[in-house]
């Protein structure tokens, strides 16, 4: 079965490599915490990729449900590391030390791709040399097990929308390197920061009109649980961009 399937990958990845004629090695990177719901749909959307990755790092974030068995049944394919309630912040920072691609490309524990987006990407970032990352547009949705009463209490775009996301961005390893990793010191907004460094840096971005990215409504989503807690980070990440501006 493992040899089958892994056959199945090769090809799928020679014929992608035909259609660019070279290749993005891509790590894809993810953070887990008490993730058991919602996670192995997201693995199963990083797995079905028409143009798999070079390889899938997850860390768990000192998970305490059953996040450990969901990605213990993933560990052919995946490569789980472990570490102590951090936040997500260096969970990815200790995923991106141990990664070995040329590009970058991160999915959050209850989101979604959708099958084509590495390959939509990774053929963009081939076609131009100078241009650094990709985003893409994502469609929002609730959640097929929210009851309905919480539901429509959520505010949801019912058209795709562009993705300043983590979820939707391939980026080149040297560019995200140039950048800096996520800011450990964030324990909601980590993406946030990032970004208001990247465009103070001036990181090469175009955003594509695709929906490659699905993300999921439901009462864990970390802007609910923590709001205020996002407020005071988004201020933070806001006010240090600011101070990187002057001294440039």
């Amino acid at each position: 079965m493992e040899r089958t399937r892994r056959e199945a990958v090769d090809a799928t990845q020679a014929q992608a490599n035909l259609r660019c004629g070279r290749q993005v090695l891509i790590s894809t990177i993810m953070a887990a915490y008490n993730g058991e719901r919602y996670l192995a749909q997201a693995l199963d959307s990083v797995l079905a990729q028409t143009l798999p990755p070079r390889e899938v790092i997850v860390v768990d974030d000192g998970s305490t449900d059953g996040t450990p068995e969901v990605l213990r049944a993933y560990a052919t394919h995946v490569r789980i590391l472990r570490q102590q309630n951090c936040g997500p912040a260096r969970a990815l920072n200790f995923a991106l030390a141990a990664a070995s691609g040329a590009a970058f490309a991160f999915l959050d524990q209850d989101d979604l791709w959708v099958p084509d987006k590495l390959r939509i990407q990774s053929e963009a970032l081939l076609a131009e040399e100078d241009l650094e990352a990709v985003f893409g547009a994502v469609q929002q949705f609730v959640s097929s097990d929210v009851d309905f009463r919480t539901a429509r209490d959520y505010v949801v775009p019912n058209r795709p929308q562009p993705g300043i996301s983590k979820n939707t961005l391939l980026i080149r390893r040297n560019a995200f390197d140039r950048i800096g990793r996520f800011e450990e010191r964030n324990r909601v907004t980590d993406f946030f920061d990032w970004y208001a460094r990247a465009n103070v840096l001036g990181l090469r971005w175009r955003m594509l009109p695709e929906v490659l990215a699905l993300r999921r409504h439901h009462p864990g989503n970390a802007g609910r649980c923590f709001r205020l807690t996002q407020h005071e980070e988004m201020l933070w990440a806001l006010k240090r961009s600011l101070e990187m501006r002057r001294r440039r």
